[in-house]
């Protein structure tokens, strides 16, 4: 699976703050406004993800894995497959003048972080499949909860400890959430009970079922509001 990811102005959409998820198991396209750039317009960034080979594969070497993309290579996952009324995933595409393609892919839960005075934190703790939001996000929990056990700690490494039982069950339990879509695996549920689309969405999946696939992924992630 390859991901390729720009930003580039775009008009307003919405309130100038939505984000929109489309597309299914095959490919999916991402987009959502960064900062303001003019009063019409915001800097938007936009991902496509897309199903290119086998599973557990890539076509590029570890050295490559943050590379300017080939707008042809991303074109034909996104051409004659979105039909989108607040956006043309091609149009944007075409208009950003430089991308990044990266390979799709994250690493098994470790049994480990912390080694003495030394640990881990972030993508290199728990590098994850970009759904949810979740890659600086869970970072950020991280530095939080270990700045706390580092104030709260007797030693060092009594800290390091701590924080690891804390924060690494957490953060394995959303890596292999996100293996299986993490909150978007309510869009894949509903192309595989309707793959040739569908008139009423709750005849596919009712409200209340699409809402707690979203707000069980957000209780796991951290995120969910208190009542």
């Amino acid at each position: 699976t390859m991901l390729w990811r720009g930003a580039t102005p775009w008009p307003v959409w919405r309130d100038g703050r939505t984000m929109a998820v489309a597309g299914g198991n095959f490919a999916k396209f991402v987009y959502y406004p960064i900062e303001p750039d003019r009063e019409e317009t915001r800097l938007t960034n936009w991902a496509v993800m897309a199903n290119t080979g086998d599973s557990g594969t890539s076509p590029l070497r570890p050295g490559d894995w943050s590379r300017p993309g080939v707008i042809d290579d991303v074109l034909p996952f996104v051409r004659d497959r979105f039909q989108l009324d607040f956006v043309d995933p091609a149009s944007i595409i075409q208009a950003t003048d430089g991308f990044y393609e990266y390979p799709n892919c994250d690493r098994d839960p470790l049994p480990r972080w912390s080694f003495g005075r030394v640990t881990l934190l972030g993508d290199a703790a728990h590098p994850m499949y970009p759904v949810g939001s979740n890659g600086a996000s869970q970072a950020i929990l991280d530095a939080g909860c270990l700045a706390m056990h580092l104030a709260a700690g007797p030693t060092v490494e009594a800290a390091l400890t701590r924080y690891d039982g804390e924060r690494r069950p957490a953060t394995s339990a959303i890596v292999l959430a996100n293996r299986q879509g993490g909150p978007e695996a309510v869009i894949d549920m509903v192309e595989a009970r309707a793959p040739h689309g569908f008139d009423d969405i709750d005849a596919v999946a009712s409200r209340e079922e699409r809402k707690s696939v979203v707000r069980g992924y957000a209780s796991l992630a951290g995120f969910a509001k208190p009542n």
